[in-house]
């Protein structure tokens, strides 16, 4: 590190020594745990350095927002939100002197929160329910603008606020403060911090589009239609990048999507798929974007050829067989199949034929935590055993009755822990997938789980179109305002719902063919590279970002931290950050090489380059990744449901074999 001399004799500013710092692969691989954050009693979904990187903002399932300094890791502020949901993201207004936050959660609520507003004032001061009841992803500030922020929604709008106009609205889905009209749910979305007139939404039609703030009005019209409104909303679109497969009729989630520091390049990260670096100064057309696609995905192919030998290839390719005749069912909470102790179905099968099916945890991990992680594992142990017997009942296998009496005794035999952990003094606190359950996790093959529904339960799809409302998945239909409403009609109109339904769907899906058709003369955005090897599928606000000017970092279901070069796209570290999943992840914004994390784990985790000498994971990144890709696709074969299926099911077998022995007795009467 020569350039640290020149630092020393005045030849270089202490900004390009951060800068060359944090671009080291060496500091990068010295990255550890420095310190633990134990703030909050839910998972935190959202983490938000302040401007001179002194404090962290979070928001979490208990519905609290703190301010922590983490360096003397002592809590600063904690407010009680009006939220009545997951708290989804929070951010500091800029050069409010880090006392005016705004946030967002599953229901639909925005909140402008003032800290030196007194604790005992009750009032609907600072609240927006405009987006409605659809969930809310996330909000955005404009830099140096105090005043103004941004939210993106599923019920397709992005919403620009003006606090110097109005300080609350509690008008359930009005038309006021529309920036950005769509006919798609908008997951995700930023604004470049070099030019604030530039903002990236991410489309649940796997899009990513790039506006022009300055072509754009928040004028409400009552009388203009959805189609008129998404078409003004058009005039300001510069470009966009599409991944949908036309073929397969396949749309990813996209789960977040950034401008760099410099505003020159955005990442986007795909639910079940890449991330893929764009440039929004690269105009290409559509023929090219899809050679380049084409490109990036033969390149794919051949990193998953070269890290994933050919006996776990075979291994995964009996598994994918084994799994597509019959679909796996897991219940909503079941997060057994994420962390760092998670295993494809292959593996465990192997490991229980030589061991018990509970393992204890390493001795280390012990000595720190030793009732909290017992109680988590014994929590993911029950949770994975509801599901195989959930799946088992639902297919009829042969030896269904033998395997429901192991799994029986099994539970039965592992039921005193728990009894024995709660007479401590200090309980452990609930395990992390009891409270999450609601609006975090996304399934793929979750628009399959009606056919199961019919089957079981032989219930009209209506019902479960009314019970799924709440469920965010990737299912585009579920998140639609009309689709919404479907439920409502239902019960108010009886009969003739189904008419009134076709005409909303064959209207939404001749606003959405429009739409497409007038992108077919916006130009592309150019694609620089594509990073894999993480898993993104069981969450639905699972972070990627930039690491200094070469390096590209994401959360992982496997609850690492991954870290690529982003010029040659190779891993260069993971780092264990979570027992389940790593949702958020924000470095230093002063390029201090130090980085925050937070997930499924009821705490936020700070790293800094602490290490003697750079960590060399090449082992555990290899074994990391060929597990990754097998449980994808052992994921893209289960169908996650709620786990009032299971009350259902078994009231409706209940249900049948009471009549079963009730025609028996009629029969002997007779």
């Amino acid at each position: 590190m020569s350039y640290l001399s020149d630092r020393q004799y005045g030849h270089l500013s202490h900004r390009s020594l951060l800068l060359k710092l944090k671009n080291s692969s060496s500091i990068t691989k010295r990255l550890t745990l420095d310190c633990t954050l134990n703030v909050h009693r839910g998972c935190v979904n959202t983490i938000w350095w302040n401007e001179l990187g002194t404090t962290i903002l979070s928001g979490s399932d208990d519905q609290n927002l703190v301010v922590t300094n983490p360096y003397t890791r002592k809590e600063l502020i904690k407010v009680r939100s009006g939220h009545r949901e997951n708290i989804f993201s929070a951010k500091f207004l800029p050069e409010t002197n880090d006392r005016r936050v705004v946030s967002c959660s599953g229901d639909g609520i925005i909140f402008h929160t003032n800290f030196d507003r007194p604790p005992s004032t009750h009032s609907h001061e600072g609240c927006f329910s405009c987006h409605g009841s659809s969930t809310t992803y996330e909000v955005r500030i404009i830099p140096h603008t105090p005043n103004l922020f941004l939210s993106c929604s599923d019920d397709c709008t992005i919403r620009l606020y003006d606090l110097r106009t109005k300080s609350n609205c509690l008008k359930d889905q009005c038309n006021d403060d529309i920036l950005i009209k769509s006919n798609w749910g908008i997951t995700s979305m930023d604004v470049n911090p070099m030019n604030s007139n530039e903002i990236v939404c991410a489309c649940s039609d796997s899009t990513i589009r790039l506006y022009d703030q300055r072509q754009l009005s928040t004028q409400p019209s009552s009388t203009m239609s959805i189609r008129e409104r998404c078409h003004l909303s058009s005039k300001g679109l510069l470009s966009y990048f599409s991944l949908s497969n036309q073929k397969e009729q396949r749309r990813s989630r996209i789960t977040s999507a950034v401008f760099n520091s410099y505003g020159t390049e955005i990442l986007a990260s795909y639910s079940s798929e890449s991330i893929y670096l764009l440039n929004p100064k690269q105009v290409i057309t559509q023929e090219q974007m899809k050679e380049q696609l084409q490109e990036h995905h033969n390149k794919k192919q051949k990193r998953l050829d070269t890290k994933v030998n050919k006996s776990t290839s075979d291994k995964s390719s009996d598994l994918e067989t084994k799994t597509s005749h019959v679909k796996r069912l897991r219940l909503r909470g079941d997060w057994s199949d994420t962390g760092p102790d998670s295993r494809p179905s292959n593996e465990e099968d192997e490991l229980s034929s030589s061991s018990p099916p509970i393992t204890n945890p390493s001795n280390e991990s012990n000595e720190q935590q030793p009732s909290t992680t017992s109680g988590r594992n014994l929590q993911n142990f029950f949770m994975q055993r509801m599901s195989d017997i959930l799946t088992q009942l639902v297919t009829g296998s042969p030896s269904e009755s033998e395997q429901t009496e192991t799994i029986t005794n099994d539970t039965a035999s592992s039921s005193p822990p728990p009894q024995s952990s709660t007479n401590n003094s200090n309980p452990p606190p609930p395990p992390a997938a009891a409270t999450t359950t609601n609006h975090h996790e996304t399934d793929d093959n979750e628009s399959e789980s009606s056919t199961v529904f019919d089957l079981i339960l032989n219930e009209d799809h209506s019902l479960h179109t009314e019970e799924n409302d709440d469920e965010d998945d990737d299912d585009d239909n579920e998140h639609d305002p009309m689709t919404t409403n479907y439920s409502q009609l239902h019960r108010s109109s009886g009969g003739s719902v189904s008419t009134k339904w076709d005409r909303l769907r064959q209207r939404r899906e001749a606003d959405r063919a429009y739409e497409e058709n007038h992108l077919k003369n916006i130009p592309c955005l150019g694609l620089l590279n594509s990073y894999d090897g993480h898993r993104n599928a069981r969450t639905m606000i699972k972070e990627a970002n930039f690491w200094s000017d070469s390096y590209v970092m994401s959360g992982s279901d496997c609850g690492h931290i991954f870290i690529w070069n982003k010029f040659t796209g190779d891993i260069v570290r993971i780092i264990e950050a979570d027992e389940h999943v790593v949702n958020c992840v924000q470095p230093h914004p002063l390029d201090y090489p130090i980085l925050a994390s937070s997930g499924i784990d009821y705490n936020i985790k700070i790293f800094s380059p602490l290490a003697r000498t750079p960590i060399d994971d090449s082992q555990l990144i290899n074994q990391t990744v060929k597990r990754n890709y097998a449980m994808t696709e052992q994921t893209s074969s289960t169908i996650t449901v709620p786990a009032t299926f299971i009350f259902r099911m078994l009231t409706s077998m209940y249900r049948s074999q009471h009549s079963e022995e009730m025609s028996g007795l009629d029969d002997d009467d007779d």
